[in-house]
């Protein structure tokens, strides 16, 4: 456990320091700040009032109350980590935790919103294809994406290969 929170800290130190550069970089100013791979990966800032694709801009209050609720049940997640028997779930639900905490930190102590500062103008021109706006985001944003897709891949494949193990030793 003493590893699960030693990333969770790390994480989060990395997802607010990149946050800080691009508000140093850009000096306040919202737009592109860096091309770093052209029509691949640009380096922005902006400030997100709302939530994912700028939904929900003002409704502060509902976020608060929904990251309380996500701790709470990251928390209690946090105490099965194992990360000899369970290293998927183990790894998910820490970066559930970092992605969650880095993003609360913003909407707690930048009035403007969350911070994000990545874009991807080859997957935006993509998902233009499925009527999904462009998006820009952050550190924060790419490990709870990462989470989602580990913690299905353990629910789907891993628990089951967990249960079967445990029922056959139990025989």
């Amino acid at each position: 456990m003493l590893l699960g929170a030693i990333l969770i800290i790390g994480l989060v130190i990395l997802d607010q320091v990149f946050k800080i550069l691009s508000i140093y970089l850009a000096n306040g100013s919202e737009g592109l700040i860096k091309i770093l791979i052209p029509d691949v990966l640009e380096f922005h800032y902006i400030n997100n009032p709302g939530a994912s694709f700028g939904m929900g801009e003002g409704m502060q209050l509902l976020f608060f109350v929904v990251t309380i609720i996500a701790l709470l049940i990251f928390g209690y997640l946090f105490y099965e980590i194992d990360f000899k028997k369970k290293k998927v779930f183990s790894l998910a639900i820490i970066l559930f935790i970092a992605g969650t905490f880095g993003n609360a930190i913003d909407r707690m102590f930048r009035p403007m919103g969350v911070v994000d500062m990545f874009n991807m103008p080859i997957l935006n021109y993509l998902l233009s294809f499925l009527n999904i706006p462009d998006f820009i985001f952050n550190m924060a944003d790419v490990y709870m994406n990462f989470a989602v897709i580990l913690f299905i891949i353990d629910l789907l494949f891993l628990e089951r290969k967990r249960v079967d193990v445990k029922n056959e030793t139990n025989e």
